[in-house]
């Protein structure tokens, strides 16, 4: 990781603080991204299945292969210190944060 995104990832997600501040060297990236699921899609690759005796092997040969889920957003990339590595987090609370 060179310097310029190292600086990205100074700062702790979690508690806010200096990645170093533990005393460890150590740290952790979380890449977070949202998805949405395609109901109609996954209803017709069901149908399909279904319709070919319930293979849901054979509906997969045989369908479209469509998008069963769509991204929603831009990812995030959450950095973690040591400290606050153990320590139970929401998903939401790291997706939220603004660095």
């Amino acid at each position: 990781m060179k310097e310029a995104e190292l600086r990205k990832h100074a700062d702790c997600s979690v508690c806010g603080r200096p990645i170093g501040a533990s005393g460890l060297p150590l740290f952790w990236t979380v890449r977070l991204e949202r998805w949405g699921l395609d109901v109609g899609a996954m209803a017709r690759q069901d149908g399909l299945a279904a319709l070919l005796g319930g293979s849901s092997r054979l509906a997969q040969v045989m369908g479209t292969n469509a998008d069963m889920a769509t991204r929603i957003g831009d990812p995030v990339v959450a950095t973690v210190c040591e400290t606050c590595a153990p320590k139970p987090v929401s998903v939401y609370e790291l997706g939220l944060r603004e660095d």
